[in-house]
């Protein structure tokens, strides 16, 4: 599959990378990540030029890693720095990867492509999940045996909530007076899913963050998608009609990375700016949000791509509704800069 390489991608919450170096794989690539003693992060081949051990089962040498296998050790640039065989010297060839990693709003974040084309002002602005003060924060992760465009599909409509996940909406028919309001909105590159609910029920959710809560209220989930694959959901309950300060906001981010084809890393964070400091209810949500995904969307995500047996969603001409829009426009953009992409790096010199 061709994956967008000169782009940012999420490589894990920055709190989950320690002492113990760690291995993932983003876009087919195996990847070992660790940190230096200053606490800098770095990211770096996984595989050994030499026998292709892999170096995460390796030590940390003086903030290098020593492959486990025959001792060869790679600093953070990715190259080998001693060789303990023969006179010590060291072939050309024996060097790895170095991979650009930065961190920004509590994440790892991983250039994949031209280390040159990396410019950290370029990440996604994702202030809204970081812990600050008068917020609360959970986050998990999860891998899908799914293709990645297929969750950005999923997050992008989110028509499908009253009938995957029932602690999201509400049970029965919608009381008198409920309207649903969606609109597709462009920004350059940047598409974003705007969804208003209208004298809707207050969901089991909004019903833990909410003290005396009216009967029916105003439900706002306005998802936006930068490309290749962030998603930050902007939502949030009031009064009908009210200001969002009326009710409980749940920022909620979603950062899907490509491991392979089918499969992709899931990282997702929501803060919270009511009952702050409730540490039962932070865990209460963060078992739920990821019940949610891990038992209801994840399985169905897996169920399609199995049936699919293609990750091109198009050459199967599904059929299409007007909830699809926004995932149509986005899978548009992104096939978009895949191609420009393309054409620059077959242009010479490119």
């Amino acid at each position: 599959m061709n994956f967008l390489r000169n782009a940012w991608y999420c490589a894990g919450w920055a709190a989950d990378l320690g002492a113990e170096p760690i291995t993932r794989t983003y876009l087919n690539e195996p990847v070992l990540l660790y940190r230096m003693r200053d606490g800098r992060a770095v990211a770096i081949g996984e595989r050994c030029p030499h026998r292709f051990a892999p170096l995460h089962k390796g030590k940390l040498r003086d903030d290098c890693i020593e492959c486990p296998y025959h001792g060869l050790r790679f600093d953070s640039s990715g190259a080998c720095v001693h060789n303990p065989h023969g006179d010590g010297s060291i072939p050309k060839a024996a060097k790895v990867k170095a991979y650009p990693l930065a961190e920004r709003h509590g994440a790892l974040w991983i250039w994949m492509g031209d280390s040159a084309l990396a410019d950290e002002s370029t990440i996604v602005d994702a202030h809204e999940i970081e812990k600050r003060a008068g917020w609360d924060v959970v986050q998990g992760q999860l891998n899908v045996k799914g293709n990645y465009e297929l969750l950005a599909d999923n997050l992008l409509d989110l028509s499908h909530v009253p009938f995957l996940h029932p602690f999201l909406s509400f049970d029965g028919p919608p009381p008198p007076g409920f309207s649903f309001h969606s609109d597709l909105k462009q920004e350059g590159d940047t598409v974003y899913a705007m969804n208003l609910l209208v004298n809707t029920p207050i969901s089991p959710l909004y019903k833990l963050l909410w003290e005396n809560p009216p009967e029916v209220g105003e439900m706002r989930a306005h998802m936006r998608w930068d490309a290749p694959s962030t998603l930050l959901l902007d939502t949030g309950m009031t009064s009908v009609g009210g200001p969002q300060s009326d009710g409980p906001s749940l920022p909620t981010a979603h950062f899907l990375t490509p491991e392979t084809e089918t499969s992709t890393h899931y990282f997702w964070a929501q803060a919270r700016d009511h009952k702050v400091g409730d540490e039962p209810l932070s865990e209460l949500l963060a078992k739920g949000v990821n019940d949610a995904f891990q038992n209801e969307d994840e399985p169905m995500i897996e169920d399609c791509q199995k049936l699919m047996g293609t990750t091109d969603l198009m050459s199967l001409k599904p059929v299409l509704l007007p909830t699809d829009a926004p995932a149509i426009r986005a899978r548009r953009v992104l096939a978009s800069l895949r191609e420009k992409e393309r054409q620059a790096a077959a242009r010479p010199g490119g």
